[in-house]
């Protein structure tokens, strides 16, 4: 490798590296801003769900589903009957069942319906995004909003994420700290967890 080639090299690492730590200053900023009120609804929801025997569904669109998976196979690892809107094997909604629609935007369509749907039947929608006054929020019995560059926001801060990857990075880390808290409050072992994990891999 050249000179050039070199110097080019560590300047792409560095800016990797800065741009990590400018991603971890957006997490530590949305922590602040969160509403607590809104985590202990979002908590208490799912708490009454598996209480009751009820399920949680997990809805969400592109990337923002993917995220929606991950907490969908931690909730399943947790003992909770938990499923993916649209997959083959998920059963209907039923009354008193909890829905979680993630949505940078809070305004896709599809997801949007999904929860007009739920809420029809009667079950409790917890909605994920990052925008206050959407039509995701007209909604939900719950609404937790996660300050962050949507794909529809052309203002990128400090860090010009493409598309929706801020909330989607906010989302998973916001879901994985739901998870940790959950474990806590039903005193779950990780052994238990790890009796369920899929074993045909």
């Amino acid at each position: 490798m050249c000179v050039c080639q070199k110097d080019a090299a560590e300047e792409s690492t560095n800016i990797v590296v800065e741009t990590m730590d400018i991603l971890a200053g957006q997490i530590k900023s949305t922590a602040d801003a969160v509403s607590r009120d809104e985590i202990y609804d979002m908590l208490a929801a799912l708490l009454t769900a598996k209480k009751k025997g009820k399920a949680v569904f997990i809805t969400g669109a592109g990337r923002s589903g993917l995220m929606g998976r991950a907490f969908a196979m931690r909730l399943m690892h947790m003992g909770f009957q938990t499923y993916v809107v649209g997959d083959t094997t998920t059963p209907a909604v039923s009354e008193g069942d909890v829905l979680v629609a993630i949505s940078g935007s809070g305004n896709t369509k599809s997801i949007v319906e999904i929860g007009l749907k739920c809420k029809k039947i009667g079950a409790s929608v917890i909605a994920v995004t990052s925008k206050d006054g959407s039509d995701l929020k007209k909604l939900p019995s719950v609404n937790v909003i996660l300050p962050a560059k949507s794909k529809e926001d052309p203002s990128g801060g400090l860090v010009k994420t493409p598309m929706g990857t801020s909330f989607e990075i906010l989302a998973l880390v916001f879901l994985d700290s739901v998870i940790m808290q959950l474990i806590e409050l039903t005193g779950v072992t990780e052994d238990e967890m790890k009796a369920r994990h899929a074993n045909t891999e």
